[in-house]
C-alpha cells in the first residue's frame, strides 16, 4: 500500500499532496508547475477564457452609416448616367427618323440640271426680297444640292421649319427652325419634345430666309457628336482641305456658301453683328472675319450685298463659341 505522504526518489525529496499536486518538500511548487497568484485558486472557467485577437473590433454605427451612404450615391450616380444616356438617345432617334424625309441627290439628276440652258436657269428663279426691296443679288445656286428635302411632311410635324443644313465632309444634315427668340427651341427638338439636344435654329432677330447681310445658325456641341457636335471636326481633321462648302436648303431654294472662317470667337465678338442692310461697312466686317479665321481658307472678293451664314456652337469656355462662317455662291 502506498504511503500518502513521502516519497523519495533518486535522494531528491517530493511530496505528492491529496490533491496530486507535486510540491518540493520546501512546500514550494515543484519545477514546472503554474499556479495562480497568492489567494486566488485556478478555476475550470480560467482555464477555459480565450484571449481577445488584437484588432478584431465591432463596426460603429457611423462606419455604417456611411457605407450605407456610399452605396446610395454610387446608385444614383448611375441612374443619372443611364438617364443622360436616354435622353441622347432620344434626340439622336428623332433626327434620324427625319432625315429619312430626305433622299441622296441621284447623279442623273444633277448632270440634268447642269445641261440646262442658262436662259431656262433664269426663268426658273424668282425675285427675293430683302427688307422690303428686290435683293441686288440673288444667290440661289443652280447647282444640284447634296440631297432632297421633303418640305410637305416637314411642314407637317413642324411649321417653323425654314430650312435644312448640310455640312460636307462631317455629319451634320438637319433640319433648321426659326422661332420667336432663342430660348425655345434651345431645349426643344424638331418635334418640340423637350430634350437638350435642342434644336437648330435660326436667331430669331433674323429673318428666316437667309437673306440677312449676316443669318446666325445655332446648334449644340453635343459629346455624342450629333447636332453641331462635329463642327469643330472642320478644323481639327481639316476636312476644310477637302470639303470648304456647306449648304442651306429652303422650300423656296438653295444656297451653297463657301467657308471663309473657322475659329474660336467671344461671345461679345462682332462675329454675331447683325445689319440692317448691305453697304461698306458690311464688306468690311466680312474682311476682319476673313482675316481672323484660324485657318488658311481662300478669302473669298466680297461685295456689298454678300450674303453671310454664320453656323455658331458653344465650347468648353463659356466665354467663347467655335464658329464657321460661309458666303454664298452660285
Amino acid at each position: 500500500m502506498t504511503d500518502l505522504t513521502d516519497k523519495k526518489e533518486n535522494g531528491n525529496d517530493t511530496e505528492t499532496d491529496l490533491e496530486g499536486k507535486e510540491t518540493s518538500g520546501s512546500g514550494m511548487p515543484a519545477a514546472g508547475v503554474n499556479t495562480p497568484a497568492s489567494g486566488h485558486e485556478v478555476t475550470e472557467s480560467d482555464a477555459e477564457t480565450p484571449e481577445l485577437r488584437p484588432g478584431k473590433k465591432k463596426s460603429s454605427p457611423v462606419f455604417t452609416v456611411a457605407i450605407i451612404i456610399c452605396i446610395g450615391v454610387m446608385v444614383f450616380a448611375a441612374y443619372e448616367l443611364f438617364s443622360i444616356y436616354l435622353r441622347y438617345k432620344a434626340g439622336k432617334d428623332e433626327y434620324d427618323s427625319l432625315r429619312t424625309y430626305t433622299t441622296a441627290a441621284s447623279a442623273a439628276a444633277s448632270s440634268s440640271e447642269s445641261e440646262r440652258a442658262p436662259e431656262e436657269e433664269e426663268e426658273s428663279v424668282s425675285t427675293i426680297s430683302y427688307n422690303g426691296r428686290e435683293s441686288a443679288e440673288d444667290y440661289r445656286t443652280s447647282e444640284k444640292p447634296p440631297i432632297e428635302v421633303d418640305w410637305d411632311s416637314l411642314k407637317a410635324i413642324n411649321e417653323d421649319i425654314c430650312g435644312w443644313v448640310y455640312v460636307e465632309g462631317v455629319d451634320i444634315s438637319y433640319p433648321v427652325v426659326h422661332g420667336s427668340d432663342d430660348d425655345y427651341y434651345l431645349h426643344r427638338t424638331f418635334e418640340k419634345k423637350d430634350n437638350f439636344a435642342g434644336s437648330i435654329f435660326v436667331e430669331y432677330k433674323n429673318n428666316d430666309t437667309f437673306q440677312d447681310p449676316n443669318t446666325i445658325v445655332y446648334g449644340h456641341n453635343m459629346k455624342n457628336g450629333s447636332m453641331f457636335g462635329s463642327l469643330k471636326q472642320i478644323e481639327s481633321d481639316e476636312t476644310w482641305k477637302e470639303h470648304p462648302w456647306f449648304w442651306i436648303l429652303t422650300p423656296d431654294g438653295n444656297y451653297r456658301y463657301r467657308m471663309f472662317s473657322i475659329r474660336k470667337a467671344a461671345v461679345s465678338d462682332e462675329t454675331y453683328t447683325l445689319f440692317m442692310g448691305t453697304g461698306q461697312q458690311f464688306a468690311d466686317w466680312c474682311s476682319e472675319m476673313a482675316d481672323a479665321s484660324d485657318v488658311a481658307l481662300t478669302k473669298p472678293d466680297f461685295s456689298l450685298d454678300s450674303r453671310v451664314v454664320t453656323l455658331s456652337t458653344c465650347t468648353t469656355d463659356s466665354d467663347h463659341r467655335f464658329v464657321v462662317q460661309g458666303v454664298a455662291v452660285k
